[in-house]
């Protein structure tokens, strides 16, 4: 009887299946482009272990298996891909990256517009319930200034420039994005008009921007006296012709 028996089949050499691996991943990071850095190193390493697999192959082939060029290609691939793909990367950078910021501070702009816009909306109000409490009276802008600055729903909005900044608060300055609120006092033709004013400050394109509103709270003209038959005379009285009241 023959004692022959039939060997054992060689085993693949250590590293072989590591460096196919290496050189997949490698291909897939380059392509994504946000991973190139990472596609350099697994490229690399793809080469080290396919190196190493048929290192080991090669002195002992009784045990392991010849090494496939699976992993000296793709490692190879791993490798080139980055370098064709940075052009394309850049290219993409300086469009997108431009237009991202373009978006980003419209975007913060349309958010201080709407606290405006809310501020703006609720002082309307203040000013018409005070007139519906007590008709004939002068609303106080002291009162609706202060009732702004304490209205939760105002106070829980954010300030997009800035976390830490209020996104409302009183006086005519303050941090950009925040919308400021303060007491008018405009006088034109002899008509004095009194106002609870909005500005807020915003960035685009490195320039500032200013933002406004108003919310008329009363009127009065100046009287400074009357003529002969009774008309009162505000000022100042256009060349010297009586007004009506």
């Amino acid at each position: 009887m023959s004692d022959a028996f039939p060997t054992s089949m060689p085993i693949p050499a250590p590293g072989a299946q590591a460096a196919k691996i290496c050189g997949i991943l490698a291909i897939i990071f380059a392509l994504t482009c946000v991973g190139i850095p990472v596609a350099i190193i697994l490229g690399i390493v793809a080469l080290v272990q396919q190196a190493k697999a048929k290192r080991l192959a090669k002195a002992d082939p009784q045990t392991f298996a010849p090494v496939p060029a699976t992993g000296l290609v793709t490692g190879i691939i791993g490798l080139v891909l980055p370098v064709v793909m940075l052009p394309f990367v850049g290219i993409v950078s300086a469009i997108a990256i431009p237009a991202m910021l373009v978006q980003r501070e419209r975007a913060r702009e349309l958010v201080v517009q709407g606290t405006l816009e809310a501020a703006r909306k609720r002082a309307e109000a203040l000013v018409a319930d005070m007139q519906a409490r007590t008709p004939g009276q002068v609303p106080s802008q002291e009162a609706i200034i202060q009732d702004l600055s304490k209205d939760p729903g105002l106070k829980g909005l954010k300030n997009p420039y800035s976390p830490s900044a209020p996104a409302i608060q009183r006086g005519a300055e303050g941090p950009l994005g925040t919308v400021m609120i303060y007491p008018g006092r405009e006088e034109e033709g002899g008509v004095i008009t009194w106002s609870i004013k909005f500005r807020a400050v915003v960035r685009r394109g490195g320039q500032d921007r200013v933002l406004e509103a108003e919310v008329i709270t009363h009127a009065q003209e100046q009287v400074q006296g009357r003529t002969e038959d009774g008309w009162e005379v505000v000022s100042p009285a256009p060349e010297g012709i009586a007004q009506h009241p």
